[in-house]
């Protein structure tokens, strides 16, 4: 079911880490989430230099982040089993952090690839 303005907006305005529940509650619910792609996937950076892999739980929220240096990009669904099987090794193999619901307002809410891996697998195990 699309997401609306409305929902976008509010769940935008959460704090942090009920944002980050959301996030989980809904990527093990649809069994997928979604990034950005175009010629690679779509990359942000902390300020200290660290690679940031943006994440959303649905596809409303990254077309949202369409612009900019990302304006030749397209929403791009990651199946969870991928994400777990593929994705997970592959950042952590590269040293990329996943970055969950950015915005360009407020960046995103950056987790350790490890804390991001088991809130996973926990959502998943509650079911």
């Amino acid at each position: 079911m699309p997401v609306n303005a409305q929902q976008i907006e509010a769940v935008l305005q959460l704090p942090a880490p009920q944002r980050l529940r959301h996030f989980f509650e809904k990527v093990v619910q649809a069994r997928s989430m979604w990034g950005l792609y175009g010629e690679g996937w779509a990359m942000s950076e902390t300020p200290d230099g660290q690679q940031v892999l943006p994440l959303w739980p649905e596809r409303e929220y990254a077309e949202r982040c369409i612009a900019e240096e990302w304006s030749n990009h397209h929403a791009r669904e990651i199946d969870l089993d991928a994400a777990l099987g593929m994705m997970i090794p592959t950042l952590r193999e590269q040293g990329i952090q996943p970055g969950v619901f950015f915005s360009p307002e407020k960046g995103s809410i950056n987790i350790t690839l490890d804390e991001f891996e088991r809130t996973l697998r926990a959502h998943l195990e509650k079911g």
